[in-house]
């Protein structure tokens, strides 16, 4: 058998691997939250967009039932 050293992440010393730099951090905490208001946005203009598509081609189209 060899046996080979363990990482540092095993033994429990994992202090080097949690280091942050915190502006590094503070920048991306900056643009993450911007991406999901975009998407979130981009998401209920299409939803807006398609209920639009839909009551006025098809609805409109067919005129007043009755």
């Amino acid at each position: 058998m060899s046996s080979a050293s363990p990482s540092p992440a095993a033994d429990g010393s994992s202090e080097a691997a949690d280091q942050i730099d915190e502006a590094k951090l503070s920048a991306v905490m900056r643009v993450v939250p911007l991406g999901a208001a975009v998407l979130a946005g981009t998401a209920v203009a299409l939803l807006v967009a398609g209920y639009l598509a839909i009551y006025l081609l098809i609805f409109l189209a067919r005129g007043p039932v009755g």
